[in-house]
């Protein structure tokens, strides 16, 4: 029997199609099985969310899915025309100047794909799938970028690295249908392409193909990401200092000034950016960088002495022209949010940007939660990689540097830093474990040309290295946590991992019930829920365009009910006066989670929000004048007297001191009748409750 089946199996391995195969080498098939396990994993861990249901998640994607839908049903560009009526009412929103098109152009295009491939799919099918494709897509861009630092085992720990950081996971997770899932593709993309060109040393031609990709590239993420800006900069800062480190060619010349040229053509095409985006900081910044470049190129026809002569007269030059520029009003220095990042204390003077959790600064728990054993590998890489500086290693160093300032000044950020310190980690793994895996494969190594014969014992090192990878992968329970919680709107907008279907109820209930034409005003959290899930006006969205109608719906919700009617019939006044619609506001939405605390629950509702209301408000500290901590004491006390729980007690303790509004605020009146129907108020009528008592629909008495 064992000679039959040698026999046969000699005849196999005789086959003609097996040959091919029998000729790949091992380390090919150990890379593509390695692939495979990572885009598998980074697959898997996105995808948990689809236990609580196939939805896109937080608010912002809702609005992306929506202008993606407009493209599929009216075409690729007809977006540069569509004025949406329902958000943001009476104004109402010009999609081409207040959003970028790349994100919901390139879901479009895979819905086309996707479609002629023969896939019964629905724009919103394609919209909550897309950020877990683009995710494993961006871990496959990193292996290249990774290998162009430190070889193909770099890469690989790079793609590995990403594809589990929930850093990154938390943003490309299913339904995440957001700028960022292809922002973070576009900068490593960009960023790879634009080293390559500068490696083609001979051969200008192919240098001069991948200059112009990694423009387009750039450009692409200009029409797709407001953080472009960090991406034309950090390009920009790093060739500086590439020349500062004295590797400055020819060909450097030609990639950064094809790139620049390319990338700024497509960005001034932008509807939201237009040629205004050449006058502001970071293109002036590039553009200098490129004008330095051209004088050191143009100072080396001449002799040393005056060539310092050349690059000093030069650089005061440049420097005069920028300040000059700027005195005149031509050169737009960074504002709003953007400056926030750069200088953290600016975002205290503006509540609205404040009031945003995800632009808080980061703390060294949130960085160990986001990163692992990466917040500790990464300093090891860094070290590693100053060792051997290369042109790769300079931009390496200056990416992890800038995203590691902005990320602890924004924790949104932390999932630009991501990319860095996974191929700083990676680099670190690798310098590690390259000794150890000599000496268990008995293999000499040597050091400043001295071949050394280990005395380390084999299994002592395999020892060390599955060490190392154990705790490098250990904290494995954090990536299934940072995916393994249902979408946002899966859960009502509270933080648990059950499903909730209040808010999906209650806005299907708008869309039924509620006139086609009527006006909504919430907090501006849910406009985006209301107004595309909804299909009703909403007065203000997560756009945050318009501060000063945020600020206005903030007193109304914090006024009187007369104080608040006499404010909604002034501002009916304005939308017919000023853009002749006849709509009113017709109705107030609410969401709190006051009913739940009898059961001990932490509060997560517009109860906890109205601190934000006033201070957006009156722009002011105007919380500390409308505290008030009597309804939630009367509650607190109603409860204890009905339990003996000790961990309840606890709570309602706690909860006695939790300030609300004054008990005459239209937000307290609300969310009061309706948890518990006490305190009916005068001029709002309860029309519908979701089943948990979370959301509440009031139709306006006037």
């Amino acid at each position: 029997m064992i000679t039959s089946l040698k026999k046969n199996l000699k005849k196999i391995s005789s086959l003609r199609f097996l040959k091919p195969f029998s000729q790949v080498e091992k380390s090919t098939v150990l890379f593509f099985f390695c692939m495979v396990l990572i885009i598998s994993l980074a697959t898997l861990i996105r995808i948990m969310p689809f236990q609580w249901g196939f939805n896109l998640s937080e608010f912002d994607p809702y609005y992306q899915y929506d202008v993606t839908r407009h493209i599929v049903e009216n075409g690729l560009l007809s977006w540069q025309n569509w004025h949406i009526d329902d958000m943001w009412f009476p104004q109402g929103r010009d999609v081409a100047y207040t959003s970028f098109p790349g994100l919901p152009m390139t879901g479009a295009i895979f819905y086309f794909l996707m479609s002629n491939l023969g896939f019964q799919v629905s724009v919103m099918d394609v919209c909550i799938i897309f950020p877990v494709i683009f995710a494993t897509i961006t871990c496959i861009v990193i292996y290249y970028l990774g290998k162009s630092v430190g070889g193909s085992s770099v890469g690989l720990l790079s793609a590995l690295l990403l594809a589990v950081t929930p850093a990154f996971i938390g943003r490309t997770s299913l339904g995440f249908y957001d700028d960022e899932t292809i922002g973070i593709f576009g900068i490593l993309l960009t960023s790879l392409f634009y080293f390559r060109s500068l490696q083609q040393e001979e051969k200008w031609q192919i240098s001069l193909v991948y200059s112009i990709t990694a423009g387009a590239t750039l450009g692409y993420v200009f029409a797709s990401w407001g953080a472009s800006k960090y991406l034309l900069s950090l390009l920009a800062l790093s060739t500086f200092f590439l020349l500062l480190s004295k590797r400055y060619t020819r060909r450097l010349l030609l990639s950064y000034g094809v790139l620049l040229t390319v990338g700024l053509s497509i960005a001034v095409l932008v509807p939201k950016l237009g040629f205004g985006y050449i006058r502001q900081f970071e293109s002036v910044a590039a553009i200098g960088v490129f004008l330095i470049l051209l004088f050191y190129e143009i100072s080396n026809f001449f002799s040393e002495k005056r060539r310092t002569i050349v690059m000093g007269l030069s650089l005061i030059a440049l420097s005069a022209s920028a300040i000059l520029l700027w005195k005149v009003g031509f050169l737009s220095l960074p504002l709003g949010k953007f400056l926030s990042v750069i200088n953290p204390f600016h975002r205290i003077e503006i509540p609205l940007i404040e009031s945003v959790q995800e632009h808080r600064p980061a703390t060294w728990s949130a960085f160990y939660y986001q990163f692992g054993t990466l917040v500790f590998l990464a300093p090891l890489g860094l070290i590693f990689t100053l060792q051997n500086i290369t042109r790769e290693k300079i931009f390496l160093i200056t990416f992890a540097v800038t995203t590691l300032y902005f990320s602890a000044s924004m924790i949104r950020l932390t999932i630009m830093l991501a990319p860095a310190l996974c191929i700083l980690g990676a680099l670190a793994i690798v310098n590690i474990v390259k000794p150890f895996t000599d000496i268990a494969m008995q293999r000499l190594f040597s050091r400043r040309r001295l071949r050394l014969h280990p005395t380390t014992g084999r299994g002592f090192s395999v020892f060390l290295i599955i060490s190392l990878f154990t705790l490098t992968l250990l904290p494995m329970g954090r990536w299934i946590d940072s995916a393994y919680s249902p979408t946002t709107i899966s859960s009502s907008s509270l933080p648990i991992r059950t499903e909730i279907s209040d808010w999906t109820d209650s806005l299907l209930w708008m869309k039924a019930n509620l006139p086609e034409d009527a006006v909504v005003a919430s907090w501006w959290d849910y406009g985006y829920w209301i107004s595309v899930i909804g299909e009703k006006f909403s007065l203000a969205d997560n756009g945050t365009f318009n501060g000063s109608q945020i600020a206005w719906i903030g007193r109304m919700f914090m006024s009187t009910e007369e104080e608040a009617l006499a404010m909604i019939l002034d501002f009916n006044n304005y939308a017919k006066s000023s853009y002749n619609f006849d709509n009113t506001i017709s109705y107030v939405v609410v969401f709190s989670t006051l009913s739940l605390a009898s059961s001990g629950q932490y509060l997560f509702g517009d109860e906890v929000k109205w601190r934000w209301m006033a201070k957006i408000g009156w722009n002011s500290s105007a919380d500390l004048s409308l505290e008030d901590t009597s309804i939630t004491s009367q509650l607190a006390n109603a409860w204890s007297s009905q339990t003996q729980d000790p961990s309840l007690l606890q709570w309602y303790y706690e909860f006695s001191q939790i300030a609300l509004p004054k008990a005459d605020a239209v937000l307290t009146k609300l969310m009061i009748y309706g948890a518990f129907k006490i305190n009916p108020p005068e001029h709002f009528d309860l029309i519908f409750s979701s089943s948990r008592n979370l959301v509440f629909v009031y139709k306006i008495i006037y």
